[in-house]
């Protein structure tokens, strides 16, 4: 399905949302300060209420709610996934968001992984196998 202008307008609309100052802060403490080791590092480096867990919950909380539009159908795969590579983030995110699960928040970020996982689909069928990155989490 060709995309609409209607669709267009969606990506531009959360690309200023992504472009906020609140989010540019999280983007620049996820490449200068996240370091992707362990959950219990990540934690006792930014515990909960902690700046850098913000700009975790920050970050992940945007591609949830990506996500979620994307599984009702309200903003174009190609549109979206042409835009942003969504793996970058999500793969780095991902031993956080594994460790959170494994205190109890089952349901953390499963909007957010359902579109990490949508993603790599899409660039096998857009652009072929051999284009499909590698990734820290289980894609079966």
């Amino acid at each position: 399905m060709v995309p609409t202008y209607q669709d267009a307008e969606i990506i531009l609309r959360l690309y200023e949302q992504f472009e906020s100052e609140r989010l540019r802060e999280s983007k620049r403490w996820f490449l200068r300060e996240l370091d992707t080791g362990t959950y219990e590092a990540f934690i006792e480096r930014f515990p909960r209420g902690s700046e850098g867990f913000a700009h975790f919950t920050a970050l992940y909380g945007f591609f949830e709610m990506v996500g979620v539009l994307h599984k009702n159908g309200l903003v174009h795969p190609d549109l979206l996934f042409d835009m942003w590579y969504i793996n970058g983030y999500f793969d780095r995110l991902y031993p956080i968001i594994a460790g959170i699960r494994g205190e109890g928040d089952m349901h953390v970020a499963e909007n957010f992984e359902r579109l990490a996982r949508a993603e790599l689909e899409w660039i096998e069928r857009a652009k072929g196998a051999e284009h499909v990155p590698a990734v820290c989490y289980d894609t079966k």
